[in-house]
């Protein structure tokens, strides 16, 4: 599968390393608006900077989407016009209007249009699966999933990921949240029972280069799935260094299954005072720093699995642009649940 990607920034580069170990396919180049940045990219690994990405999209089978959140839409729709498969980057899109269009354009076409949720492909998340499945830990009671880091404390410089272009979206719930609300999904297969949701949306640095923020950086979600689990949602990008890290916590009436990063190469189950540490699989990739443990290989997993699922081969693990829809719908209704939680925030977005 000869592949192109569209934008140059950190997560390209991670699709890039990816690409890098796959037999079966080729990078054939990238765009970026930025000319010097494609440059950069495909020095440090392969292909060729395209002057435009017309000019990308004629030359690939498959288009890889790393781009702004509010250039997805666009670059989605010009490639999968031109018959390319996708692999559209994380949120799907800036609204959920946008959303549902690119997803009805994607079922008119006979190609792959995938989603970014990588954490899916985490081996410790497709363990709780299995457990979860086999009913090894008895009927789910609650689920706490909390993803903290502390990126909006170390970047100093004002971006795209600050500013109102991306219409919340690129906040710690926008950005992390999304694909907390998709491992929701793809464990349980339930949504949201809407009148159980109560949110905290904080933007606690609200000022860089002397310029507003107008995203979050920490939120906070409770509520309950049809399936009756209940769910807390933790994101942050201002947490302080000793509290950053990516948890999972799932209470069942049998057994409990724990995760956290702080400990990165095991799970645990706990069966009343017994307790069964499992250890994961050497990863292929170091991840980088600041990213969480089996990061890099996730990017590879998921696009094995999307160039099989071009290739013909079925895979249910593939996140669709339905999975990318549904999990815009419940990221729009958490935003629009901290709007109507009034005296709930302390300063909201």
């Amino acid at each position: 599968m000869n592949i192109g990607i569209v934008g140059a920034g950190g997560i390209a580069k991670a699709h890039c390393r990816a690409l890098s170990t796959i037999s079966n396919c080729k990078l054939v180049g990238a765009y970026d608006i930025n000319q010097e940045n494609a440059q950069k990219l495909i020095e440090e690994y392969d292909g060729h900077a395209f002057n435009s990405y017309e000019e990308l999209i004629e030359k690939v089978d498959g288009v890889i989407i790393a781009s702004p959140n509010f250039c997805h839409k666009a670059h989605v729709l010009q490639a999968l016009l031109k018959n390319k498969h996708v692999l559209c980057e994380k949120p799907m899109a800036i609204s959920l209007e946008e959303a549902e269009y690119m997803m009805k354009v994607a079922k008119e076409t006979n190609k792959v249009a995938a989603m970014g949720f990588n954490y899916r492909y985490l081996s410790y998340v497709t363990a709780l699966k299995e457990l979860i499945q086999t009913k090894e830990l008895g009927e789910i009671v609650v689920i706490r999933l909390h993803f903290k880091k502390n990126s909006a404390l170390r970047r100093k410089t004002f971006t795209w990921r600050d500013d109102l272009q991306s219409n919340k979206t690129s906040g710690a719930l926008g950005d992390l949240g999304i694909h907390l609300i998709d491992l929701l999904w793809f464990l349980f297969e339930s949504d949201f029972r809407e009148d159980t949701v109560r949110t905290k949306i904080n933007t606690n640095v609200t000022e860089k280069d002397g310029q507003k923020v107008f995203v979050d950086d920490y939120a906070e979600v409770y509520g309950q799935l049809a399936n009756k689990v209940f769910v807390n949602i933790t994101t942050s990008k201002s947490s302080l260094p000793e509290d950053c890290g990516f948890s999972i916590e799932v209470v069942g009436t049998k057994k409990e299954y724990k995760y956290h990063s702080r400990d990165p190469y095991k799970y645990v189950i706990f069966d009343g005072l017994n307790k069964k540490e499992t250890l994961l699989p050497l990863s292929l990739l170091a991840d980088p720093e600041n990213e969480i443990f089996e990061w890099a290989d996730s990017f590879r997993n998921e696009i094995i699995n999307w160039s099989n699922a071009a290739a013909g081969f079925t895979n249910k693990n593939v996140a669709t642009f339905e999975d990318g829809y549904r999990s815009q719908s419940i990221l729009d209704l958490f935003f629009n649940k901290n709007n109507t939680n009034h005296g709930l925030s302390v300063s909201t977005i």
